[in-house]
């Protein structure tokens, strides 16, 4: 808790992260949304990370900073069993423009937060690691979850980005990939995967990919905790 009794940033995901967050929270700005807020960050001068919370680019530059503020813009709506997935998983360990909306992943059955895509799932043991005590998907978890379920323009740029920066191999995409049931989904990421590998593009059906995005939730399994 902070002075004033409020939960710190954070501090729902771990006291580590709470301490971490503390002296960036002066970053973040609330702004309402408008036309001007949607310019400036068109022209790189603000980030936006979730709805009305933006902040200057240059201080997303670490993978920590990046997982914390994100955390931190979510505020007291954030709950330990989020965890940073998807594209925002991908930014988190590349960086580059913060993707919209963030993505979180949790193994709740009931976690809305407003203009956060949360996606419901099981996650086991090794799929989940932590960034400055903020959990996040591992990168070939986070691989895996952008070829089945992100849209046809992200998908295949955002898996490149993971291997060119060395976050995941090749290898470790194939094993994976080779252990996951016969299923829509599955045939999907595959086709995906080749067109990472041959730099092409698949087709992908937007409501096939919203239906999957809000499936039900997935029996649980505990996550580790990997420590960068």
């Amino acid at each position: 808790m902070d002075s004033t009794g409020h939960l710190a940033p954070c501090a729902a995901w771990s006291q580590h992260a709470a301490d971490l967050a503390a002296p960036l929270i002066g970053e973040l700005q609330e702004w309402p949304e408008s036309p001007t807020m949607d310019s400036l960050v068109a022209d790189g001068y603000l980030e936006r990370l979730v709805p009305g919370v933006f902040t200057p680019p240059d201080v997303l530059d670490t993978a920590v900073r990046r997982a914390l503020l994100l955390g931190a813009a979510i505020g007291q709506e954030l709950r330990r069993h989020h965890v940073i997935a998807g594209d925002s998983a991908r930014w988190v360990m590349c960086g580059g423009p913060a993707p919209s909306p963030a993505e979180l992943l949790t193994t709740a059955h009931r976690s809305p937060l407003g203009g956060v895509l949360v996606r419901h799932s099981r996650l086991a043991t090794g799929d989940v690691e932590t960034m400055g005590g903020a959990p996040l998907t591992s990168p070939v978890r986070t691989a895996l979850d952008l070829l089945r379920f992100a849209g046809n323009d992200t998908a295949v740029p955002a898996v490149r980005d993971l291997l060119d920066n060395g976050h995941l191999t090749e290898s470790q995409v194939h094993t994976q990939l080779a252990t996951l049931p016969h299923r829509y989904l599955t045939r999907t990421a595959r086709e995906r995967w080749e067109a990472v590998l041959h730099g092409g593009a698949t087709p992908w059906s937007g409501s096939a990919c919203q239906d999957a995005v809000n499936g039900a939730a997935a029996e649980t399994a505990l996550p580790s905790a990997v420590t960068r």
